[in-house]
């Protein structure tokens, strides 16, 4: 199920055995542990166990498992850090409880992806998808969290809001808070613009964006900006890479955005921008970008060049030869 389904399914009181908690937007999987807490389980601390993977031991954590809750009621047992192919023996552990879980104890994994196939265990095992949620409902929340707080905030506001984070609410959520404190409760678009700092991925579509129109000036002063974030940094090369094979893949391809964004495991919304931006290259000038990436990211690995080298000139290499191909 999606987050957005879960707190009528928990007031639903058909709960399940185990439910696997995942997804990238760490804002979802709190709020989803929270509900948890709130809904489906005793409010006793005696009757909350959180748990990591990282030391995971079987015995224990099936003790814990199978112990009685503290008031008879439902307790829930959390273990967090599952990765698919590190803990393939604690995915092994989980199949072998569910076999006869204990019904007074709500079982929740977290992890980064969906570790099991729901279909083998419809009866005690549920998915709840904890990824990025829809333009459309990051907006009504930022509207009802502004109205909450008593202010209010322009559409453009909104729209940039959401770009600059890259749409992940746990972002979203922490901006707001200092965009409320700041701006007295009118929130303009400039007001992001100048408080809110940018997701790497927002960044570098909009460097390629002004590399598509040929705009050397502001890609270089986007690029600067990007390559002076020591966090950022080391990874823009293989975010211009990735961004690239997306945007020659949506130019070439007669697919829907629909079916290419289940294909790619992204948004509908990120295709729809990667078509945009491939509007302003040539398919031939984009298939030789995407093999001058693969180039330099080779040269990188054998030591032939730096890593800052690199970036400088690949975008170089793509003003020069975008403005060739037109």
């Amino acid at each position: 199920m999606k987050f957005v389904e879960l707190k009528k399914h928990l007031l639903s009181g058909n709960f399940y055995h185990c439910y696997n908690i995942y997804g990238d937007d760490s804002f979802l999987v709190d709020s989803s542990k929270k509900l948890f807490f709130t809904y489906a389980s005793s409010q006793n601390e005696f009757d909350k166990a959180i748990l990591s993977a990282e030391n995971f031991n079987e015995n224990n954590v099936f003790a814990i498992l199978n112990t009685p809750s503290f008031f008879g009621t439902k307790k829930t047992v959390v273990l967090t850090g599952v990765e698919k192919q590190k803990n393939k023996d604690i995915a092994k552990f989980i199949e072998e409880y569910l076999k006869s879980p204990n019904p007074e104890t709500i079982f929740l994994i977290i992890s980064d992806e969906l570790l099991f196939d729901e279909t083998k265990n419809p009866e005690h095992l549920c998915g709840i998808d904890c990824n990025k949620l829809d333009r459309s409902m990051l907006v009504r929340w930022i509207k009802n969290n502004a109205a909450e707080n008593n202010a209010q905030i322009a559409d453009d506001a909104i729209t940039t809001l959401i770009d600059y984070t890259n749409e992940y609410l746990s972002r979203i959520s922490l901006e707001m808070n200092k965009l409320i404190s700041y701006s007295n409760g009118n929130i303009t678009k400039h007001d992001i613009e100048l408080l809110v700092t940018k997701e790497l991925e927002y960044s570098v579509f909009e460097l390629t964006e002004n590399l598509g129109r040929g705009n050397s000036e502001k890609t270089f002063e986007i690029l600067n900006q990007m390559m002076n974030d020591k966090k950022a940094a080391p990874a823009i090369l293989s975010h211009i890479q990735s961004f690239f094979r997306r945007i020659f893949f949506c130019a070439i391809t007669p697919k829907t955005n629909a079916q290419v964004a289940a294909e790619l495991g992204v948004k509908e919304y990120a295709v729809k921008k990667a078509k945009e931006v491939a509007t302003l290259f040539s398919k031939m000038a984009l298939k030789d970008i995407v093999q001058e990436c693969a180039n330099i990211d080779a040269k990188v690995k054998s030591g032939q060049t730096n890593y800052q080298n690199a970036v400088q000139f690949l975008v170089m290499y793509i003003l020069i030869n975008n403005k060739k191909m037109h």
